[in-house]
């Protein structure tokens, strides 16, 4: 500043002097100027010496003015680097946003905070208020705050807590399904499940598109999930024949065939019975082995067949006063639901039987009847089979005797004179309740109009034999001799399972080595055993 106002009173100085030497030159030579020209030139003097002085004052101002103001800015300066530090010490909290949400179910930590001045880390004075429940989906509020002197520097964040996974679809069955042609798909079913909303089956949504099952379901979040199950329409089983009666036939010749029947089914179709062409070659004037081949279609073209044998043999012969080559096959205790498969059996072998029976009739009357209709012998085994009852007086046989006699009339229409003593008569558990009633009751049933027989053929299945067809069946035919009449005792109580399995194989085998089958009647010759009590 000093400077500049120095360099302008020389440059005025120098402007006077330049002037004057330009005056002078004017009147040189000139004398009556010359005395105003000195008075000028003291006057110019007098002015500069003024100048001066005004020029000094002024810069005596400005420099003053100068420095005050020197002093205003260092002490501005000063109040600013004060005003900075103290900014600079106060702490300030700063928060990470990346944890602002948070999946349902899982661990949330306060971290992600700091709190900082430029001079020092204030971090572990920070108090964390609020709590996030991550097992109910929402918007939290975590305040954060720092006592700083007598300030409380204070943030809040806003936690959510979300469910982001998308649900889970579960399809029932295979996920590629097969359907016959032109039916529709029944829905073989499907659960949804989210991790948050729990069981949301009833939300899940279906369309049937392109020969595919779309299943689509959104949990309350938002979140969505499909899935698909493929449907294929063909139709690639064939269809299942079943025949009534056994594959295998014996007949013997000139008899006649009788078609137990067959049944035929198909996936798509259903019952196609009526479809079933028969071919059958069977000729029972002749003996040897015939087939007959049972063939059906479905509408896709898919085929199944069935064979059925026949084999027609010769009638044996047979003296009759003798019984040579018969079998009398007779069941015991019955009857029982077992009965019917027992009946079957001998009516698509057409083979008769005698059937021995108990108070059971009086829970399977039907099927007693259907024992009757079909031609069996109705016998009588007592209505108790109690042995402790009935071989303890011959009053207390034929009150028992009676009861099941009447039961069988009221049930088949016909009074049965045919008769099985329970244990046979050769049993001896009857000396435990009466010593010689056996010997009293043989003679006694026979003068009261009964036949009364045992048995020569015993299948043991109601021994060690119960569960063992095999065992059954190795125990007759290992008994039979064609030189007599064959009693075989079997049972058909509803635990004699077995018995129904090997029945057929028995029935097989003595058609197979020329026997004949026949039931018991008042001519049939008697079958009895030494009587030991």
């Amino acid at each position: 500043m000093r400077s500049k106002v120095k360099s302008k009173y020389l440059n005025k100085k120098k402007d006077i002097n330049k002037n004057i030497s330009k005056y002078n030159k004017t009147i040189k030579g000139k004398k009556i100027y010359k005395d105003k020209l000195l008075w000028n030139h003291n006057k110019i003097e007098s002015q500069k010496l003024n100048d001066k002085k005004k020029i000094e004052m002024e810069y005596k101002k400005k420099d003053k003015l100068l420095k005050n103001m020197q002093y205003i800015v260092g002490f501005i300066i000063i109040f600013l680097i004060f005003i900075l530090i103290v900014i600079l010490s106060i702490p300030r909290i700063s928060l990470d946003n990346s944890n602002n949400n948070v999946r349902y179910n899982t661990e949330y930590n306060h971290t992600g905070y700091k709190a900082k001045s430029f001079f020092k880390d204030y971090t572990s004075l920070v108090k964390v208020e609020g709590k996030v429940d991550t097992t109910k989906i929402g918007k939290y509020i975590i305040h954060y705050s720092l006592k700083y002197g007598f300030v409380t520097i204070s943030k809040t964040k806003e936690v959510y807590v979300i469910d982001d996974v998308q649900p889970e679809i579960y399809l029932l069955g295979d996920e590629e399904v097969i359907i016959c042609p032109n039916n529709k798909y029944e829905e073989k079913g499907y659960q949804a499940i989210d991790e948050y909303d729990g069981d949301i089956t009833d939300k899940v949504v279906s369309e049937e598109k392109d020969n595919e099952i779309i299943y689509r379901v959104k949990d309350n979040s938002g979140n969505e999930n499909k899935i698909s199950r493929s449907i294929k329409y063909e139709d690639n089983d064939k269809p299942n024949i079943e025949l009534v009666g056994s594959k295998e036939i014996t007949l013997y010749k000139g008899s006649i065939y009788k078609e137990n029947g067959y049944k035929a089914t198909d996936n798509c179709d259903g019952d196609i019975t009526d479809k079933v062409k028969v071919n059958s070659n069977v000729d029972t004037s002749k003996v040897g082995i015939y087939e007959i081949k049972y063939k059906v279609m479905d509408s896709s073209g898919n085929e199944d067949e069935m064979i059925r044998k026949v084999k027609v043999i010769e009638i044996p012969s047979n003296n009759n006063s003798k019984e040579e080559g018969v079998i009398y096959l007779t069941f015991d205790d019955g009857p029982s639901a077992l009965t019917l498969d027992i009946l079957k059996i001998l009516d698509e072998e057409n083979v008769k039987a005698t059937f021995f029976v108990t108070s059971s009739v009086n829970s399977f009357s039907n099927i007693l009847k259907k024992e009757y209709d079909e031609g069996h012998s109705i016998a009588l085994h007592t209505y108790s089979h109690n042995y402790s009852y009935v071989y303890s007086s011959i009053n207390n046989y034929f009150d028992d005797l009676e009861k099941i006699s009447n039961s069988v009339e009221k049930i088949t229409g016909k009074k049965s004179k045919l008769i099985r003593f329970p244990g046979g008569s050769s049993n001896t558990v009857s000396k435990n309740y009466s010593v010689g009633i056996m010997s009293s009751l043989t003679k006694e049933v026979l003068n009261r109009g009964y036949i009364y027989f045992d048995w020569n053929v015993d299948s043991d299945d109601a021994g060690s034999a119960v569960n063992n067809d095999n065992l059954i069946y190795n125990n007759v035919v290992n008994s039979l001799s064609y030189y007599r009449a064959n009693m075989v005792l079997m049972h058909d109580s509803g635990n004699h399972s077995a018995t129904v399995r090997a029945l057929r194989n028995i029935i097989h085998y003595g058609k197979n080595n020329g026997y004949i089958f026949k039931e018991i009647d008042i001519n049939t010759p008697e079958v009895r055993h030494n009587v030991n009590n």
